[in-house]
Parts: structure tokens; C-alpha cells; sequence
């Protein structure tokens, strides 16, 4: 049985919205926030602008939040600031206190940063999520822990020792014979592919004139009256 229904497009008023419940605690944006130290990134940003002259600028989560989903989305300028403005998960992750409609800042406004985040601040970004990566790693433990009572590891290395002289004495080979040292190199080895050898004879070769020059006299001979 087919069951055909209208293709017409709901009004928006009548368009299920589902953002009364609360964001999913489990989204990739909203983990990868929570590992982002970013107030130590701040630091970085702000090292290369002026505090008491210039327009205010935007904030540096906002700033630096989109410029991770820019390069982690493989996304344009124009593209990055309408998924934030589309999406809320990006908007928890740019630091938006909530979802709002219109767009976080103007596209062109990535001009701008380019110039601003220079090399040392990348360095400073890189060397900040290298400390706290570092900083979360479990403590190394002791080596005591993993070693072993004194009399215990001495009688393993003895152990260990004459296990490895009885080996030795069962393989051991009687004085005075000596082995041929067996090669196998076998060819030539050509590493670079522009000398590989080719079995074309170019026009200059004198043996193209010989072989013309023996045909010739061959045809001829036959040729003759006798």
C-alpha cells in the first residue's frame, strides 16, 4: 500500500524546534572545550596587541575558537562564521553565553586575524597545549616499585648467566674451522630512474650505419649477374 503525503514545506512557526531541551553534554565541541586551555591561549593572543589605544577587539576565545573550527572543518572565511551562526554546539564553543542569531563577527574580519596571529603566536598556542598536555599525564612510577628484591634479581642473573653459557658450550664449534662468508649480492643496483638502461640506439650511432652498409652489400651481391 502507498501512502502519499504533501510535499509542502511547513511554516516555520510550525517547525518542531528541539533547542528547549539542553545541549548534549557528550558532542564532540563540547568535550574538545573542556580540553582547550584557554585562558592560557588568551595570554598568547593578547601578548601582540595594544591595550590602551585601538578599537576594542574581539573576544580571544571567540577569535581563537573559530579559527579551530575554521581549520578543523577545512572551511572559507564566509562558510566558518555561518556554521557558527547556524550551529549552537559551535556557539558553546566560541564562548557565546547562548544561541543567538545573528552572525559572531564579519567574515572579513579573519583578515585581520591572519595578521595578527603570526608565527610566534602559533608558537605560543603549540607551547601552551604542549604544558598542559604534559601537566595531565600520571606521575611516572618509581623505579623500586618495579624492581625486584636484591637476592631475588641476583639468583635470576645467575641463572640467566648459566643458561646462557650452556647455549653457548651446545653451539660452539670446534677450534680451527673457519666458514666462508656466503654474499649475495647478485647484479647491479641503479637507484636513480633517469640512467636506467634502455635498448634504443639513437641516430647517431655508428653501428645504424654499419648495419645499413652490410645490408647494402648483401642486397647488392645477390644482386649481381655471376
Amino acid at each position: 500500500m502507498i501512502r502519499t503525503c504533501s510535499s509542502k514545506q511547513l511554516t516555520i512557526a510550525e517547525f518542531d524546534w528541539p533547542f528547549e531541551t539542553a545541549l548534549d553534554k557528550h558532542n564532540r565541541w563540547v568535550k574538545l572545550s573542556q580540553c582547550i586551555p584557554w585562558d592560557a591561549l588568551a595570554e598568547s593572543y593578547y601578548q601582540g596587541l595594544a591595550s590602551e589605544r585601538g578599537r576594542p577587539t574581539k573576544d580571544a576565545r571567540l577569535v581563537i575558537g573559530a579559527v579551530i573550527i575554521k581549520h578543523k572543518l577545512w572551511l572559507s572565511d564566509i562558510e566558518t562564521v555561518q556554521q557558527i551562526q547556524d550551529n549552537p554546539y559551535l556557539q558553546y564553543f566560541v564562548g557565546l553565553s547562548g544561541y543567538q542569531q545573528a552572525a559572531p563577527f564579519a567574515p572579513s574580519l579573519f583578515v585581520e586575524i591572519r595578521k595578527r596571529m603570526g608565527a610566534a603566536v602559533f608558537e605560543g598556542f603549540h607551547r601552551v597545549i604542549i604544558d598542559v598536555h604534559e601537566s595531565k599525564k600520571p606521575p611516572k612510577q618509581s623505579e623500586s616499585v618495579h624492581q625486584a628484591p636484591p637476592q631475588t634479581a641476583l639468583s635470576e642473573q645467575q641463572e640467566a648467566v648459566e643458561g646462557a653459557a650452556s647455549v653457548q658450550d651446545e653451539t660452539q664449534e670446534p677450534q680451527g674451522v673457519s666458514h666462508p662468508i656466503e654474499t649475495s649480492h647478485q647484479g647491479q643496483l641503479i637507484l636513480d630512474a633517469t640512467v636506467v638502461e634502455q635498448a634504443i640506439r639513437f641516430p647517431t650511432d655508428l653501428s645504424l650505419l654499419n648495419e645499413a652498409r652490410e645490408f647494402s652489400e648483401k642486397s647488392l651481391t645477390r644482386s649481381a649477374p655471376t
